[in-house]
């Protein structure tokens, strides 16, 4: 059973990809795609161009483009 849903909010799927990028929690690569898709996906619906939000290592930016990144710091 996935622990990815499009039930969660955009602040407990940051806390999920930072616990990952930490090793604080483990998912499958389908997991962690499905993660990566549903930040990108909120960014586009909830950020304003050239917007970000950030958790701990976890940084979601929304371009003044349009384009949307997820970004991991090791």
């Amino acid at each position: 059973m996935s622990t990815i849903t499009d039930d969660l909010t955009t602040a407990q799927l940051l806390r999920i990809a930072a616990d990952y990028n930490s090793q604080k929690v483990s998912l499958t690569d389908d997991e962690r795609l499905q993660l990566v898709a549903l930040l990108k996906k909120r960014a586009e619906d909830e950020l304003d161009y050239g917007q970000e939000i950030e958790c701990e290592t976890v940084r979601v930016v929304r371009r003044v483009t349009g384009a949307v990144g997820v970004f991991f710091k090791s």
